[in-house]
């Protein structure tokens, strides 16, 4: 299920929201307005409203940069936590992998140092409270949360911002899966640190979301080192190495419970939809079991197959794949030859041989 709704595009990047954002405002503005009276429950929904219209800035702001090296953007997402920004590939070259990391953070310096000479211009002397953030003085705390976020994503956790600069910094002293590694360790122990702070009730950490925070940046540095790891036991392999020639495809005018019958002796997930040997489609297990909880058995593969419209070759680099797959959101592509088609590749079997290979001791 795709709990995100798209919200529209900025410079051409959809631009998505996730529900539990929707739920984070009406949680926080109903509190409010319970503790305050309806004004400020109002105040305090224009205030978030504002705060990650700024945190999408932040967003946009590595996404100028990364188009400038070449780099496709996927998507931004905003959550609770804050926005995501999905490109398909992070440069490797470690002066543009830091550019892009700081444009986030620069972006909120600018837009305090606009919001500062606002306050200035309205009020002499603004008496700006930076510990104050309850919306009482919409610009003077619009201020400090961006300062505080800019600050903030420069701390050295993987894969905040300042984990990235980090990474780009390491990497150019050592290999970059070894910058990978030691920027995740660091990001790890900083959200251990949180996390012991918030147990043992260190003064620094009474903020309840600052524990919650360190599990997170846990669980995402050793997700993004997992998930470099696999990057770097693709290179070098081409297409060839992890294609699939023995594989069970499904005509557009099969019925879904025809499909599924035959599934059950393979351990195949996706299945290519093919008309007299063109390749039309994909038919995923993830659609064909939510058609078959709407009681459609009998309905025709044709209804709900995904349409593919790219394709690879052989020789093609592996990781060359995964971006295609990325760009279209799909599991799987055909792999084409001389206008014919030669095989197949999934995402789950480029991940399952990426896992394997990552457990081999590098080659020299």
């Amino acid at each position: 299920m795709n709990w995100s709704f798209r919200l529209g595009s900025v410079l051409g990047i959809p631009i998505r929201v996730h529900f539990t954002f929707l739920i984070l405002l009406a949680v926080l503005s109903f509190s409010e307005a319970s503790r305050s009276g309806a004004r400020a429950g109002l105040g305090s929904l224009l205030f978030m409203v504002l705060l990650f219209s700024c945190v999408l800035l932040h967003e946009l702001g590595h996404c100028v940069v990364a188009r400038r090296f070449g780099v496709t953007i996927t998507s931004i997402t905003l959550y609770p936590f804050g926005g995501i920004a999905v490109l398909n590939e992070i440069p490797r070259e470690p002066s543009r992998e830091i550019q892009i990391a700081i444009a986030g953070p620069i972006v909120n310096f600018l837009i305090a140092a606009g919001l500062y000479l606002g306050i200035d211009i309205l009020r002499p002397a603004p008496p700006l409270q930076l510990s104050s953030l309850d919306g009482a003085d919409l610009l003077a705390s619009l201020f400090a949360a961006n300062l505080s976020l800019g600050l903030f994503n420069l701390i050295p956790a993987y894969p905040l911002d300042g984990g990235r600069i980090l990474r780009g910094i390491l990497a150019t002293r050592m290999p970059y899966l070894n910058a990978t590694h030691w920027a995740a360790r660091v990001g790890k122990g900083i959200g251990l640190l949180f996390v012991l702070g918030g147990i043992l009730g260190w003064d620094l950490f009474q903020s309840w979301w600052l524990p919650v925070l360190g599990v997170f940046l846990y669980i995402m540095a050793n997700s993004e080192e997992q998930a470099t790891l696999l990057h770097g036991a693709m290179e070098g392999l081409s297409v060839k190495d992890l294609m699939i020639t023995d594989y069970l495809s499904a005509s557009p005018a099969e019925t879904l419970s025809g499909v599924l019958s035959r599934s059950f002796h393979s351990f195949q997930e996706d299945f290519p939809v093919l008309r007299d040997g063109n390749f039309l489609g994909v038919l995923t297990r993830g659609r064909l079991i939510e058609a078959l909880r709407e009681e459609a058995r009998d309905q025709f593969v044709q209804g709900v197959a995904q349409p593919v419209r790219g394709w690879v070759t052989p020789t093609d680099p592996l990781r060359e794949a995964l971006k295609r797959m990325n760009a279209e959101r799909v599991s799987l592509l055909p792999v084409m030859e001389d206008g014919r088609m030669v095989g197949i590749v999934t995402l789950t079997g480029i991940l399952r041989g990426a896992s394997v290979l990552a457990g081999r001791p590098p080659v020299r």
